[in-house]
């Protein structure tokens, strides 16, 4: 009961307590390598990963990615649990900002999915309950979510996930799989590409660059 009654008031009072939160620009997203380079092939992965990643979130939650960059910089705010918070927000239909205000407050995901708050289909209730049996692993709960978005966005199927994740293929690297796979002009499959990673050896950047595009058009490739 005392955890309702917390929660409740936290979700009131979200507005006024994020403001007086202060930022840091601790967490910078700064990326010094942002092209190919075939001499440090692997230099431009993290970007261009993170830069894919960034333009997924922003198609399936409706923000400009400059703000889910901008959020990301947000002092006290891991990547993981940003994306786990926008997926809870939507899909509950509660205010991001109140999520991750009892988030701040060291309430647990349990306890937000225990909220009179929180609402949410059974497709979502589904992904709730996943999220909530990792225990606070939020790294382990952004896969999930990750995964639930391939369904949502691209219509992969649980079988095709589950193929790529036993290869190896992060949550991150699936998404840019599929961006690549859905817009070269090379007919190259999500299988082609990971076998260029995997097998060939090349970097992602590297694949990207053979398919056509720089790390920053890739990017760009799903628009909001």
């Amino acid at each position: 009961m005392r955890y309702f009654v917390v929660l409740l008031l936290i979700f009131a009072l979200a507005p006024i307590a994020r403001a007086e939160t202060p930022q840091s620009t601790g967490s910078c997203h700064c990326f010094k390598d942002r092209a190919y380079n075939p001499d440090k092939k692997f230099a431009a992965d993290k970007y261009l990963l993170t830069t894919s990643f960034n333009s997924f979130i922003a198609v399936n939650f409706n923000l400009s990615k400059s703000k889910i960059v901008m959020m990301k910089m947000r002092g006290g705010v891991d990547p993981d649990t940003l994306l786990i918070a926008l997926y809870v927000a939507k899909e509950g239909g509660v205010d991001l900002d109140e999520v991750l205000t009892v988030l701040e407050h060291e309430l647990s995901w349990s306890e937000i999915f225990a909220s009179s708050s929180l609402n949410g289909n059974a497709k979502a209730k589904k992904v709730f309950a996943a999220i909530e049996a990792t225990k606070g692993d939020d790294a382990v709960a952004a896969e999930i979510v990750t995964d639930q978005l391939l369904k949502n966005y691209f219509g992969m199927t649980d079988k095709a996930i589950a193929s790529f994740r036993k290869e190896g293929i992060t949550g991150r690297e699936l998404v840019l799989v599929t961006i690549l796979a859905g817009h070269n002009a090379h007919s190259s499959s999500a299988e082609d590409i990971i076998a260029m990673h995997g097998k060939q050896q090349k970097s992602w950047s590297e694949i990207a660059a053979v398919l056509g595009f720089t790390p920053k058009e890739t990017g760009h490739l799903l628009k909001n």
